[in-house]
């Protein structure tokens, strides 16, 4: 198992890819501290976990606040003695063109997807440099790559995720601790099926992706254990596009009327 004995926190562990990580870092032998400021479906995660024969607690928080990131921290360690990886999957989309969104909408989507990141990772990093090691993990999209269009601050958030990972990578490398990105493309999860309801809609995701498909949030979390476990031990500073190609074939997928203008709770992809 890639990660046997390991103890991880996942930031919206509580659905899709931050659930898909945290069930299969459980079924790769760690024990998992599911942090979500949905409770509901962080308790949701923390019985699958359970379920896979490891350890899980619950903490509900929200990661733009600085004393629930250090709180989080705190618990993970009284619970399970210490920290040896996180993976930041937390975020909000605010749909909508640049010259009507709200600066408290930019705000927030910086918020929990960038100074959230950042918090997080500040606060487990001071347990990992006592310890000598650790491993980091951002959840970007290939949104962070190229232009994603009508999606507010979406595609400068994941951009900024990229660097800060890369930043971490290298400030923390000499401790042992290694910092990386995973960026999906499309994703198929609970937070965006409402999007997939629609064929037009569902059908022109799919047809910005080489291999014809959108992907699962499963196949993202294999890139994030991966890069938790040691087989990653090399590698710090980096981006791993799991997309189906979609970042290299520079098709752009306008999402158009498909957001509605509505708020999405949008899952880390």
């Amino acid at each position: 198992m890639m990660l046997e004995g390991k103890k991880i926190i996942v930031t919206g562990g509580g659905s899709g890819i931050g659930r898909a990580t945290c069930v299969l870092a459980a079924r790769e032998g760690a024990d998992v501290a599911v942090a979500d400021l949905d409770p509901g479906g962080g308790a949701e995660t923390a019985e699958m976990v359970k379920a896979e024969g490891r350890e899980a607690i619950l903490i509900e928080m929200d990661t733009s606040r600085k004393a629930d990131a250090a709180r989080m921290a705190d618990e993970t360690v009284k619970a399970f003695g210490t920290i040896d990886g996180l993976v930041c999957g937390a975020i909000k989309l605010v749909p909508g063109r640049l010259e009507e969104l709200p600066e408290e909408d930019w705000d927030m989507v910086m918020n929990v997807g960038l100074k959230g990141y950042f918090l997080c990772a500040q606060a487990v990093g001071r347990t990992m440099i006592d310890k000598g090691g650790g491993s980091i993990v951002f959840i970007s999209s290939v949104g962070g790559m190229q232009t994603y269009p009508l999606a507010g601050a979406y595609s400068v958030c994941k951009a900024g995720a990229i660097m800060l990972s890369k930043l971490f990578g290298v400030e923390w490398a000499s401790h042992g601790i290694r910092a990386n990105t995973v960026s999906p493309g499309q994703v198929r999860t609970p937070m965006t099926e409402a999007m997939f309801q629609d064929p037009e809609i569902a059908a022109g995701r799919a047809a910005v992706v080489p291999m014809g498909r959108v992907g699962k949030p499963e196949e993202i979390a294999e890139g994030c254990v991966f890069l938790l476990s040691e087989r990653a031990r090399y590698i710090t500073a980096a981006n791993l596009p799991i997309d189906g190609g979609h970042g290299e074939s520079k098709m752009i997928h306008v999402p158009g009327r498909n957001w509605g203008g509505k708020k999405i709770d949008y899952d880390a992809s």
